[in-house]
């Protein structure tokens, strides 16, 4: 099997990726139906350890991977399809396959468009801020180009594609 590798990311035009912790304080009806779409083809969703600590994994519609040096947190050990995998968004990604899904924070995402891991990048910019975890989007797309643009009400949706 063939492997594609999408991640996304909501930020805040003030550079914001979450509010009180979580990226839901963010998102809009909007944002999340484009999520959900993202998340319906995708056969593993990839996470970093501090992702699956402040968002809700308890169930997912296909397998999780949590990139982290622990155990998997507790509201996630119930969920049968999670496991944790102690190695490198480079090194997981080497040996795997299908359509996989990052939805990691900044710090792992980073990483993976630095190595050129992501085949598309879709993001969402939102009008809401004064949130945690800033990111600066220009720096974090250096090295992609952005292949399209839409602007919904407040929002705009964009996906990149590395050069």
């Amino acid at each position: 099997m063939k492997k594609r590798v999408i991640a996304n990311l909501l930020i805040a035009k003030d550079g914001s990726t979450t509010f009180a912790g979580r990226s839901s304080g963010l998102s809009s009806p909007e944002d999340r139906r484009r999520f959900h779409i993202l998340r319906s083809n995708a056969d593993l969703i990839l996470v970093g350890g501090n992702t699956a600590r402040n968002e809700p994994y308890a169930t997912t519609p296909c397998e999780l991977v949590v990139l982290t040096h622990g155990q998997l947190p507790r509201q996630i050990a119930t969920n049968p399809q999670a496991r944790a995998i102690a190695t490198s968004v480079e090194e997981f990604l080497r040996g795997a396959s299908g359509e996989i899904l990052i939805e990691a924070g900044p710090s792992l995402l980073r990483e993976a468009l630095a190595k050129k891991l992501v085949d598309e990048l879709f993001i969402t910019v939102t009008e809401r801020g004064g949130g945690e975890n800033i990111v600066d989007l220009a720096d974090l797309t250096k090295g992609y180009i952005e292949s399209s643009r839409e602007v919904v009400g407040n929002e705009i949706f964009l996906q990149f594609t590395p050069m």
